[in-house]
């Protein structure tokens, strides 16, 4: 096993590689990457879209750059069943929506995730291949 640093470039968060290699026949070679999450998009992003795919959460912004879905420590997020994750994930989406795409810092509480939103967020349909929701899918969500 060896081990490489890098940075995120969106904003400057340390990633650790870690390069697992077994020798002999059928060997597997893999890198994996951690990283942490920033707290918020920077102030002069503006949230666009949600991005899920393979258990991972990302926002895209309104000037297409994507980033890891800001998330707090504790807080992690998950789709596809009915737990805390998903939960999380519903609350900090539907602050999102109601701040209409401004800054919206992770860590919002459970019980202000709005029911429409955790519906989609515990849903089986979450959970296949890769999803986009656009703020306009989220506000529209709000008010059903």
């Amino acid at each position: 096993m060896c081990r490489r640093t890098f940075y995120d470039p969106e904003f400057g968060l340390p990633v650790v590689g870690e390069h697992f290699k077994h020798v002999g026949t059928g060997g597997t070679d893999q890198w994996s990457y951690k990283t942490y999450a920033p707290l918020e998009l920077r102030p002069d992003d503006a949230f666009d879209r949600f991005v899920t795919g393979r258990g991972l959460f990302w926002a895209r912004t309104d000037k297409g750059l994507l980033s890891i879905l800001p998330q707090k420590n504790a807080h992690g997020y998950n789709i596809g069943y009915s737990g805390g994750g998903p939960h999380a994930l519903a609350a900090y989406l539907t602050q999102v929506a109601k701040n209409d795409g401004g800054t919206t810092p992770a860590g919002v509480p459970y019980e202000d995730a709005h029911p429409a939103i955790v519906a989609w967020t515990q849903s089986s349909v979450a959970d296949r291949g890769t999803n986009e929701l656009t703020l306009s899918d989220l506000q529209a969500m709000l008010e059903s």
